[in-house]
């Protein structure tokens, strides 16, 4: 068990903003981490798919090329019958169907098929994909299902391509089953709630966070878990947050550039309509 009073410097987190500002490749997240073996994944999947499957099931884990490693937070193979992908998101991008896509292309490829069978007679069967986005953000949920359609140029009702994901809010108080399911996904989010009202009463990012995990630790909740990760925990909870505020920063950032541009060019006597659609080009360009 890691000792909580025992932390040095390097293993509390810090207040630097720039601190934690480092590549996913290099640093984990704590959703990724609590859900990254297979019992806990199948544990976790059987919560939000409401599905059965025994303890005793095969799940692999599907090896993270170079895109799944950087982008995806899950991806688990199930027998041989299902390949689950699972986001976890605090915003909702209603281009996760696409991103999705990537993902299990990539993982087919790279992982199940021999591309050689590809131009025989007989089919191929493949597992059957599933997509899960995991939502904790604090604005309201308003989507249920994100569907790749959703971003076609020309609506079909029969779209010759479809991706769809299930969209959970795992919120505290969301009332969604999944948390009843699974005690580690329960603690997950009671510890993210626990963070957020912490931050909101005024506390530090550090006070936030340790406070939550002594507050879980006391009402057992996670309690083994955040014993034995407790200085890990603290580290990936403030980069994790860090990463969220960079993320608001540069939106920022590129709105304020955006009206720059779009000033500069009105000055110069271009129309609103064209200057809009040169700002967006030249902020495409440089972006």
């Amino acid at each position: 068990m890691e000792n909580k009073d025992n932390l040095t410097d390097e293993t509390l987190p810090a207040e630097n903003p720039q601190a934690q500002q480092t590549s996913r490749l290099y640093k984990d997240s704590l959703f990724r981490t609590l859900f990254g073996d297979s019992k806990s994944f199948l544990e976790l999947y059987n919560a939000v798919a409401d599905d059965h499957f025994p303890e005793d099931t095969e799940v692999t884990l599907c090896p993270p090329n170079s895109i799944l490693a950087r982008y995806n937070d899950l991806a688990f193979r199930i027998g041989p019958q299902l390949i689950i992908f699972c986001e976890h998101q605090s915003t909702i991008s209603t281009n996760m169907p696409l991103r999705l896509l990537r993902y299990l292309t990539d993982t087919l490829f790279s992982f199940l098929l021999d591309v050689n069978l590809l131009y025989g007679e007989k089919q191929i069967t493949i597992p059957t994909p599933r997509f899960y986005v995991l939502y904790n953000g604090e604005q309201k949920l308003i989507n249920r299902v994100l569907k790749l359609s959703d971003g076609f140029a020309i609506k079909e009702s029969e779209p010759g391509l479809e991706l769809i994901a299930k969209v959970v809010d795992i919120n505290i108080g969301s009332g969604e089953a999944a948390l009843n399911r699974s005690k580690a996904l329960y603690g997950y989010s009671f510890l993210i709630a626990e963070v957020r009202k912490n931050l909101q009463s005024g506390m530090t990012r550090d006070l936030a966070i340790v406070t939550a995990i002594d507050f879980c630790i006391q009402q057992d909740v996670l309690a083994d878990f955040l014993k034995e990760h407790y200085g890990e925990v603290s580290k990936m909870l403030n980069w994790e947050y860090d990463a969220e505020a960079e993320k608001k920063v540069l939106q920022q950032e590129a709105k304020q550039e955006g009206v720059e541009v779009l000033a500069e060019l009105i000055k110069s006597g271009l129309s609103l309509e064209d200057a809009l659609a040169k700002a967006k080009a030249l902020v495409a360009q440089s972006a």
